[in-house]
């Protein structure tokens, strides 16, 4: 009977928190009553405060649950375990402009929960948390790479947090006018092309440069 009791309150605590990602993405934060995530969620108004302690926390779950869907989404790329950093940028970079579309609700609900963390101490301890995460996959996943072990993990840190900035900023340009970021094809050219550009700054000058110099 204990088991059972268990299995049905996992099953209302799921519940809750697909009606959460229904509803805000619906009515927003502050428009998503507890009333309707119970009627939602097919239980009773009392399920919430048992299984998340209140409303707001039922929301940021639900907010956060959006957010790592999304950051899985670059973590989960195969990149070229030989290839440079910006060589790898470059290979990130097609599916995380490819997925803006899909991922533009998730964005949304980040840019209402970052103004709500401004009220909620909880909420930006969580959301400091999270982009403390994304950097952490970032710079794992570069450092599991022959070429990223061999660089200092200050650097990995910095590269993790400028893919995070490029990728909400892109959104960002996205919602407002989608026809003016760049393709996927373009930014992993751009990517490249420093690439090529830093392989060439390190390389020692020709017999023929030097004579010029």
């Amino acid at each position: 009977m204990v088991r059972s009791f268990r299995v049905a309150a996992d099953d209302t605590k799921k519940a809750l928190l697909k009606a959460a990602r229904q509803l805000i993405l619906e009515r927003g934060y502050a428009g998503t009553s507890v009333r309707e995530l119970a009627a939602v969620a097919g239980t009773n108004i009392g399920a919430v405060n048992y299984h998340f302690g209140s409303r707001e926390n039922l929301l940021n779950e639900a907010m956060l649950e959006f957010f790592l869907e999304w950051a899985g989404r670059s973590a989960e790329v195969d990149v070229d375990p030989e290839a440079e950093p910006l060589k790898q940028l470059a290979e990130r970079s097609r599916p995380m402009v490819e997925g803006i579309p899909a991922a533009q609700p998730a964005f949304v609900m980040a840019l209402e929960a970052l103004l709500q963390a401004r009220r909620s101490p909880e909420l930006h301890r969580r959301l400091v948390e999270h982009y403390a995460m994304l950097r952490r996959m970032a710079t794992d996943s570069m450092a599991a790479t022959k070429r990223g072990s061999e660089l200092p993990p200050r650097f990995l840190e910095v590269v993790a947090s400028y893919m995070i900035a490029v990728a909400d900023g892109l959104q960002l340009q996205a919602l407002l006018d989608p026809a003016a970021i760049p393709t996927a094809d373009e930014l992993a050219l751009y990517y490249e092309a420093l690439a090529a550009a830093a392989r060439a700054a390190a390389q020692p000058p020709t017999r023929e440069e030097n004579d010029h110099a």
